[in-house]
């Protein structure tokens, strides 16, 4: 699976000293035989969020029972590797991380997760304000956390994600920071950067996990304060997977990752020159 093979890649190209910090990822292995109809691979399914704070029900595959209840799912992040047609109406198949709650649901019921372009704010309120309650942000809001009094600077956070920091000095990479990483009972070496653009556990437990890895470099929440106080700004850009733009319909056909941002995940720390 491409994940796998990117996380391989990741992990050789560290061994050697290069870090794949700038790298976008962005080819899926997606079929559609028109807009209804589609399919993904297992590791490249769709991201999407509920759409509804009313009852909305996941059937089974024979829609006879009523197996979960839409509206009490409000913030998870649901994966759709299927959509169909049924009955003249559009449905999905969808699951939670580690597939504990999944079926099928109407189209409606759900939406696609599409992160803005960062070029297209301008002033640090309303980028702040994004990061702050945009269910696309959400892991945004949990790095954020691992840094007391984070000044988010919009200026910093998009000359970090187009990779091309001039007008700041003394900048801190923190996605390129190195560590290892347990999965069950295996440990790999890695960075933070491709550490969070392989999801394989909960935005929270991406999130400490990260920050275990910038302490044992250094970068303790007091640290981190530290240089907050020191006049320092944080400049960050978080995709997590999101589409960057979609068609009206919603449908994950329509879905683009074209950009012309250069960076998944920026998470830097810079002084203004």
């Amino acid at each position: 699976m491409q994940k796998r093979f990117v996380k391989f890649l990741s992990l050789a190209l560290l061994a050697m000293g290069i870090g794949m910090g700038t790298q976008q990822v962005t080819s899926h292995a997606w079929t559609s035989t028109n807009k209804y109809t589609w399919r993904s691979g297992k590791d490249q399914a769709a991201i999407y969020y509920t759409n509804t704070k009313k009852n909305a029900y996941i059937w089974n595959s024979r829609f006879t029972k009523k197996l979960h209840n839409l509206k009490n799912y409000q913030y998870t992040t649901w994966y759709v590797n299927r959509s169909f047609v049924r009955k003249n109406k559009v449905y999905y198949s969808i699951s939670n991380l580690g597939s504990k709650v999944k079926g099928y649901v109407w189209h409606g019921y759900v939406t696609p997760a599409v992160v803005k372009d960062i070029n297209r704010f301008n002033s640090d309120s309303d980028y702040l304000n994004y990061l702050n309650t945009d269910k696309s942000q959400k892991l945004s809001r949990a790095l954020l956390k691992l840094i007391p009094n984070a000044n988010v600077g919009l200026d910093l956070s998009k000359q970090a994600a187009m990779n091309k920091i001039t007008d700041y000095q003394d900048v801190i990479n923190l996605g390129m920071v190195s560590g290892t990483v347990t999965e069950g009972m295996i440990t790999t070496k890695t960075i933070v950067h491709d550490f969070l653009m392989a999801p394989n556990s909960s935005i929270s437990g991406r999130a400490i996990t990260v920050g275990k890895m910038l302490a044992a470099k250094g970068y303790t929440r007091d640290k981190l304060a530290s240089l907050m106080s020191q006049g320092y700004q944080v400049g960050i850009y978080v995709n997590d997977g999101a589409a960057n733009s979609v068609g009206k319909s919603g449908y994950p056909s329509t879905i683009s990752f074209s950009t012309s941002v250069q960076n998944n995940m920026a998470l830097v720390l810079a002084k203004a020159k």
